[in-house]
């Protein structure tokens, strides 16, 4: 078998890269107030605020979308593969910065967050590009980085829509969404490429129905955000593990423990 290193065009990466830094590192330096904005849905008053913390998270995402199609436009091995499914996790990522860099003040903390989110950024994107040639030798690591970031953006999400305080039909119109895509991603991740679609209904409806017993207890967001990942990150592992390996008897151990690791730091650091 012939294996490949390509690596992605430097200039369009650091591009990317420098244009999604200079973005956030402005934030400190510009105070615009927030803004609310109302508008009916099927007869229900939909109230959102808006800030400059989500506007940018907005630009930046939309950024890391664009850049990755550019960086993925002349790759080797695209062919005719259908790209969108690279291009929402490098969204994701790039969008999610905003999150802690609008909860904290300018400071240390504040750069250093800066810092290791646009290096995530960075590893995103070289991981994407990379996993479009599973002939790749660096194929394995590129998909333990997406799959690592993957279950990292589904708890930041988490955390983040359960902090804003948003009423139950809201949350159950945007996070099953979220856990569908990624259960979705990260199976094909692990299969190899293959989509199981019927998998990630299945989770996304067991989620969605831990998710609206969980809206009502009162749980603070970090967590919220593990307690609902628990069940996730162990149902999508069975079933990744019941695609490759259909024994039940090797399947369920891994999974159950990380669960129970997540909700074991959901009672102690929650």
């Amino acid at each position: 078998m012939v294996h490949h290193l390509h690596l992605p065009k430097p200039g369009r990466l650091s591009t990317i890269t420098a244009g999604i830094l200079v973005c956030y590192a402005f934030l400190p330096f510009m105070q615009i107030p927030a803004r609310v904005l109302a508008f009916p849905f099927f007869g229900i008053l939909v109230s959102l605020q808006l800030n400059f913390y989500n506007l940018i998270s907005l630009i930046t995402a939309v950024m890391a979308a664009a850049g990755m199609d550019w960086i993925l436009f002349d790759h080797p091995h695209r062919k005719d593969q259908y790209l969108l499914p690279h291009l929402i996790l490098p969204a994701l990522t790039a969008g999610a910065i905003g999150f802690p860099l609008g909860l904290l003040k300018p400071g240390v903390a504040w750069w250093i967050i800066l810092g290791l989110g646009s290096l995530l950024v960075v590893l995103v994107l070289l991981s994407e590009y990379i996993s479009l040639e599973p002939t790749d030798i660096r194929y394995p690591l590129a998909l333990m980085v997406l799959s690592g970031t993957s279950y990292s953006l589904l708890l930041i999400l988490s955390i983040a829509l359960r902090s804003a305080g948003i009423r139950l039909y809201l949350l159950l119109f945007l996070l099953p969404v979220i856990y569908a895509f990624f259960s979705l991603r990260i199976l094909n991740f692990r299969l190899g490429g293959r989509w199981r679609f019927e998998w990630s209904a299945v989770i996304t409806l067991v989620v969605t129905q831990i998710l609206i017993a969980l809206y009502y207890w009162p749980l603070s967001p970090v967590r919220f955000g593990l307690l609902l990942l628990g069940p996730a990150y162990a149902m999508i592992g069975i079933a990744a593990s019941l695609e490759e390996n259909p024994d039940p008897r090797n399947v369920y151990l891994e999974p159950l423990i990380v669960m129970a690791i997540l909700w074991i730091l959901a009672v102690f650091i929650g």
